[in-house]
């Protein structure tokens, strides 16, 4: 958490991801929850795999975010995807997705924290200040960089105000 609310530095990154579908990027996805937490894969996978068959997680403008309660974590817990072809997601504008960011949140955790991430990731990602840095990242680091340099932004506070003033 930083000073301005949920942090969403992904915990990895993985760039030019070559997956054909979205039930791959998900055991992807899964698999590197797993190997960074060093939790079972399988159970991330089909919280994963059960929200999407609930309702696409794309959001539009090439971007999705699957999320999912899981247990064997304590804290919410980011991954950020960029894929080296788009692929098809039931995306509301019917684009394919290049940008995922898989936000996983403990099973026992508050409701309010999981909206609270998902506002926050809105908000990032609506905002071209933030889009266009990300899409120039070329390595891990440079990802990283680019969510923490977000997190410490002091207009943050404004942005987080609501609409109606």
């Amino acid at each position: 958490m930083s000073a301005y609310g949920p942090s969403l530095v992904p915990l990895a990154v993985a760039l030019d991801l070559d997956v054909e579908d979205k039930i791959a990027l998900l055991r992807v996805a899964a698999r590197m929850v797993g190997q960074s937490c060093r939790i079972d894969a399988q159970p991330i996978f089909r919280a994963l795999h059960r929200r999407e068959q609930a309702g696409s997680t794309a959001i539009g403008e090439g971007l999705a975010i699957p999320h999912a309660r899981v247990t064997g974590i304590d804290r919410p817990v980011t991954l950020f995807i960029r894929l080296k072809v788009p692929i098809r997601f039931d995306a509301p504008d019917g684009k394919p997705v290049s940008e995922i960011l898989v936000m996983l949140v403990p099973l026992g955790g508050a409701p309010e924290a999981q909206l609270q991430l998902l506002r926050a990731v809105a908000q990032r990602f609506s905002a071209p200040a933030f889009r266009a840095p990300l899409a120039a990242a070329a390595d891990a680091a440079a990802v990283a960089a680019v969510f923490e340099r977000w997190d410490r932004r002091p207009d943050r506070e404004i942005e987080a105000l609501p609409d109606a003033v």
